[in-house]
Parts: C-alpha cells; structure tokens; sequence
C-alpha cells in the first residue's frame, strides 16, 4: 500500500497517490440497473439441481457467493451471472456475488454493479447504515425504493477499477488461508478417527507398542456436577467469565461476565453443553479450561472434573463425541442428562500413551487457533480499509 496517500475534503481518507479528483455525489438507482426479487410458490421448491438455484435470503449466500441449497420449477425473477445479490429482509444488507444465472425471492434483490459498487456495499453494511432504512417492528426490511435512493459518491473509473481489485486480492488472500485452516480442520478430523480408532498408535521411548486400551465408562474415571444459574450476577465490568453455551461454541470469543462464582472451575476441568436446538452445533462441545480462579458454570452446561488421567486425552476424546450427539433427533430441543453423559464408553490407553496423544492433539490445536487468528486479523484489517478507502 505504498501507493496510497492521505487525502481531506470531498475523498476518502486512505487514497492511491495517482488520484487527485473529488469524488461525485450519485443515486444507486442512476448508475445501475436494480431489480427486486419475487418468491416462487413453495410447491415448486426442489432439490433437483437440473431446475435453478433459488436464492432467498443470507442462508443462501456464503463468502461473497451463491450456497446452492434449494431449486425451483417455477422462475419468478432472474439474477444474472455477476449481478451483486443484496438481501433485503432480516438479516438486511448481506451481499454476495452470482456465479451463475439464479432465481431471486422477496428476500433478495439483484444489482448490476462493478467491484466498486460490491464493497461500497460491504462497507455501508459493516457500518449498519440500512438501519436506517429498515421498516417494521419485528421483522426488518427495506423497499426497492430505499435501495434506489441510497445517496454514494463515487471516484472516476479508474480508481473504481483500482478499489475494486485492490479488495478483490484482500478476499483472495482471505480464502486462501480459509482454505488452508479447512485443511488443518479435516487433518484433525483424519487424525482424531484414526487414533481413537486405534489404527495409529503411538509408541514408548524404546520404539515399543504401549498396553492394549481398556474400554471404561466415563463414569468410572471422572465426576460430573452441574451448572446453576448466574443471571442476577452478569456484570460487565466484573472478573469471572461464565461458561455457558455460547462461550464454548464461539471458542471462547463470546464473553459474558459475572461477579458471583456459584459454580467454580479449576484448570484441566472439561465443560460440556448439555443442551441445544435440532441440529446445532453445541450439543456436546466441550471447552477445557485453562486457568484457576476465572470460570463459573451456567445452567445445562457440565463439569467434568477428577480425571484419572489426561484432561486434555478426555478432551479430545470427549469433545462433539458421537455417542451423545446420537441423541438429537433433529426435531426437538435436545437436554442431555447426567446419567447419558457418564454412561458413555471411553477407549481408555495408557496414561504415558494418553499424554502424547493430548500433546500431539494440544500441539495441533494450536496450528488451528494460529491460523484463525490470522484469518480475523485479515478480515479486521479489511474492515479498516473498507472504513477509509470510501467517502
């Protein structure tokens, strides 16, 4: 970004030296071709991927670009390929581009627009502007007419054209290194299954095979105790952080604080989510705490504490294991009990052989978490482009 000075005025505060110009007030509605999208019969829905792509809302849209997920018979409104979707009902202002020629509903309109006009978008979302916009009390929408109207200033075209590819290299490093933790994630995955499955066994420091694995309940080599409410105790400048449901599946990221430790935690206790909606994603993650004298334990979430052996083995072990996740039946809201959690089977290796697989797993692990931060400071920096290379 050598090439980029600081500018004041009618320009935005980051700018390509080369560019001096102003920048010129526009409406959206002038400068491209809108369209609103109309919903198809829900009988016509398909999983057929011979009839087109119905795109509907944010479900539908994943990293900039279209999530195939259900087609339909009936074709209502076309997108064109490369069109810019922009949804219009909540979630308001996700965006994404087309890659091939798709059917709109209510819940999405389509934008004839460059790469200029894409980010200006992302950016005027990053910032919640539509907020502004939006109509109704409890479902959130904005009108053609809104999206029309939107008031930009926009550069000449070839600092549009340098904008838009400036960003577009953002996103492509973005991806790669998506990509790449995608590849750590599934490595773990390989792993996971081929060492509790005993097909990769690691061996002493004589090269020779450790004792064969006993087969234990988790019962039979842990405790187990309950959370308890802290609802009356959340304060946000207090020290104890609360292990509930959202914590663990964020990786810790979502934080909720609470003065009163009613249920304490000590390090190398495993927490548990006991409870989640059909088909979630929480039901049984588990969080291995890592410090003394910080946590707390909410309701429906568990402590598994006492271990004879490796915390860090159990965890890995423990974590979304399938033997739990079996009890979501995709219908109804599923509640783990105690009785279900400590009566699942462990295969249970050698205490010296259950330390290298917690090590190679904490080692790997790690990687993951590098990775990740690496991929949100990416984005955080995006996000401080976004902010100063727009008027």
């Amino acid at each position: 970004m050598a090439d980029i000075s600081i500018k004041q005025k009618n320009v935005p505060e980051l700018r390509f030296s080369e560019f001096e110009e102003g920048w010129r007030p526009k409406v959206l509605g002038n400068i491209t071709k809108i369209k609103m999208g109309h919903s198809p019969k829900s009988s016509n829905y398909t999983d057929d991927s011979e009839n087109m792509i119905l795109v509907q809302g944010n479900a539908d849209l994943k990293g900039g670009t279209v999530l195939p997920r259900i087609y339909t018979k009936e074709v209502t409104q076309i997108a064109d390929k490369g069109d810019i979707l922009l949804t219009v009902r909540a979630p308001v202002g996700e965006i994404g581009i087309t890659q091939m020629e798709v059917c709109i509903g209510r819940g999405v309109s389509s934008i004839k627009g460059n790469k200029f006009i894409y980010y200006f978008l992302e950016k005027f979302h990053l910032q919640n502007k539509w907020e502004k916009f939006a109509q109704g009390s409890t479902f959130k929408a904005i009108s053609g007419k809104d999206i029309r109207g939107l008031k930009l200033k926009i550069p000449s075209n070839d600092e549009q054209q340098k904008i838009g590819d400036f960003f577009s290299k953002l996103d492509q490093q973005i991806e790669l290194e998506e990509k790449k933790l995608d590849l750590l994630e599934e490595q773990k995955k390989g792993y996971m299954q081929n060492i509790f499955s005993q097909e990769l066994r690691f061996k002493d420091e004589d090269g020779n095979n450790y004792p064969e694995w006993e087969k234990k309940k988790l019962g039979d080599i842990s405790d187990f105790q309950n959370g308890k409410a802290h609802e009356k105790f959340v304060d946000k400048h207090a020290n104890y952080v609360l292990i509930n449901s959202k914590f663990i599946s964020s990786e810790g990221t979502t934080k909720k604080l609470v003065n009163q430790r009613l249920t304490p935690l000590y390090k190398e206790d495993i927490t548990i989510v006991m409870s989640d909606v059909p088909n979630g994603k929480a039901l049984a993650k588990c969080f291995l705490v890592d410090e003394d004298e910080r946590y707390t334990l909410n309701q429906r979430i568990g402590r598994i504490f006492n271990i004879n052996g490796s915390p860090r083995f159990l965890f890995s072990n423990l974590n979304r294991n399938i033997q739990l996740l079996k009890y979501d039946n995709g219908v109804g809201q599923t509640n783990l009990k105690k009785s279900e959690i400590l009566a699942i089977n462990i295969n249970y290796p050698d205490k010296k052989e259950q330390q290298k697989i917690g090590s190679f797993f904490q080692k790997l692990d790690k990687r993951i978490e590098l990775q990740s931060q690496k991929i949100e400071a990416l984005k955080t920096q995006k996000q401080g482009f976004l902010r100063k290379m727009f008027v």
